[in-house]
């Protein structure tokens, strides 16, 4: 069950994976969103606002990087975004019947942020500052829901899915401000 859910994460992130869709681009696709629902979300609370949208497609509602910034894997494999259809196959056309109900967002900090901070920074240098933490819990119209958590470091951040409460550092994706050019690291002396 775990693998079957490790692979739905790793396809629903990634557009440049074989999600079996016409094409990619399919997928950010601008759709009309006028007839789209009352219960549907259109706007995001802070801070997942500073680095994302919620955009109409011909599969649904996706939430996705603001024109300003990128969601993509850490192997520059494909852009990241998360359809409103959160289901273990490829979405479907259903265009503004498949929209998300509700996104919200907590400041996460002690027990949690420590359980989800480590999954996320295996691999990662310890002395690294830790960043601000976040829990994501989207909910569909069809019910389902997906929990992700975001590390907000300034200028850039991260996001990763979890499911039960277990993350998966495989789900990993970065945020990226295309308009900061991080400053050059010092080599070591």
């Amino acid at each position: 069950m775990r693998i079957r859910h490790r692979l739905l994460a790793l396809s629903v992130l990634t557009i440049a994976a074989p999600l079996r869709l016409t094409s990619p681009a399919l997928a950010l696709e601008g759709h009309d969103c006028s007839d789209a629902s009352a219960e549907a979300v259109t706007k995001l609370p802070m801070p997942l606002a500073k680095w994302g949208q919620i955009s109409c497609t011909p599969i649904g509602q996706v939430l996705m990087s603001r024109e300003s910034w990128v969601w993509i894997m850490p192997d520059a494999s494909g852009v990241v975004f998360i359809p409103s259809q959160i289901v273990d196959k490829p979405p479907e056309e259903l265009g503004n019947k498949s929209y998300f109900t509700k996104v919200d967002v907590q400041q996460v900090k002690g027990e949690e942020f420590d359980r989800a901070y480590g999954t996320f920074h295996v691999g990662f240098d310890d002395k690294e500052v830790k960043p601000d933490a976040y829990r994501v819990d989207l909910v569909s119209a069809s019910g389902q829901t997906m929990r992700m958590f975001f590390f907000d470091y300034d200028t850039y951040a991260w996001g990763m899915t979890c499911e039960e409460d277990k993350c998966d550092p495989d789900t990993r994706f970065m945020v990226l401000d295309k308009n900061h050019r991080p400053e050059p690291r010092q080599p070591a002396i």
